[in-house]
């Protein structure tokens, strides 16, 4: 979910760890990544948040008392790589995670148009600033693509065509990053934890270019709150499978957050980094989306929400840093 997630018109686009990953012997299953970790013996869970905003940085993480291993926002196509941001996010001591969204079309041909070279120019200025900026990157492309509410998901590149108009698009992408030496940029494939529509065509694995195009996995989920209330392994646990089956590469939540309301945030919250911890060792970095919107989705959003993040994230388990 970006800023203008469910929300968007179609009518008119508003453009918009100390963690080490411990080390034995490299794994031939995994890339060069300078994000990806190298064995299986590390242990931990990186700590990320969308902060909406990076004035509000500082103010976070006061709040969770715990510095940010990455820092997530969003950058809408035709916008440049944005250096003065991330060298910002690296002032910090964090990794920059940027969603870039290809808000380039009302119809169908977003996807077939990237595929097509349509947009190169802008593909490889991109990709060659964040060669240039030169610090270590993550860059999710098109998130959510299972869900309805995208240009480039795949309700809206055709139905049952979509997932192979998405796979061609994200290859081609892929390939322009590596044709560039871009290695300093690591690629996160993020769908959505449900598939919307439920269509046979529509499955997260039919959107999946294969592990020599993506460097890490991601999930993104939501607690809607109300008569949505879901707790953290019924919104997550089936799709964690999924994808763990399907790829060995490291996997993080792209984005989470829970509703103030409908339930008890605070102890959804510490149920959440509890089940992080013990039941999904994948799991290597969380994104918190702490932002009011369609629901108040930040840790704040009580006093008690805000104590029990607080709590939660003072587990070593929970990582300030990301280092190969």
């Amino acid at each position: 979910m970006s800023i203008f997630a469910r929300s968007w018109p179609f009518v008119c686009f508003i453009v918009f760890f100390p963690l080490i990953f411990f080390t034995s012997c490299a794994r031939s299953d995994v890339t060069s990544s300078p994000l990806t970790p190298v064995s299986g013996d590390y242990s931990g869970c990186g700590i990320g948040a969308f902060t909406n905003g990076l004035d509000n940085l500082s103010a976070f993480q006061s709040t969770v008392g715990r510095n940010l291993a990455v820092v997530l926002w969003y950058v809408s196509w035709e916008e440049p790589f944005p250096k003065a941001d991330a060298d910002k996010v690296a002032a910090n001591g964090s990794v920059p995670l940027i969603t870039w969204e290809p808000w380039i079309s009302a119809s169908a041909e977003t996807l077939e148009a990237i595929a097509s070279g349509s947009h190169e120019s802008y593909v490889r200025a991109f990709f060659l600033g964040a060669k240039e900026w030169g610090k270590p990157l993550f860059l999710r492309f098109g998130h959510e693509m299972n869900g309805n509410w995208y240009p480039w998901d795949g309700t809206h590149s055709g139905g049952a065509t979509g997932p192979e108009k998405y796979k061609r698009a994200w290859r081609y992408i892929y390939n322009i990053k590596k044709s560039l030496g871009a290695d300093n940029v690591t690629m996160v494939w993020s769908p959505n934890h449900a598939n919307l529509p439920t269509e046979s065509w529509n499955t997260v694995a039919a959107y999946y270019p294969g592990d020599e195009y993506v460097d890490w996995l991601g999930i993104d989920g939501y607690n809607w709150g109300n008569g949505e209330w879901q707790e953290f392994g019924t919104i997550f646990n089936a799709t964690y499978l999924s994808l763990t089956a399907l790829s060995a590469r490291p996997l993080m939540i792209g984005e989470f957050a829970c509703a103030e309301t409908g339930g008890d945030k605070a102890a959804w919250i510490g149920d959440a980094f509890n089940k992080m911890r013990n039941d999904y060792p994948r799991i290597k970095l969380f994104n918190w989306f702490n932002i009011n919107k369609e629901r108040d989705w930040r840790v704040e959003s009580s006093p008690t929400s805000a104590s029990a993040a607080r709590n939660a994230l003072q587990d070593g388990y929970f990582l300030d840093k990301i280092l190969r």
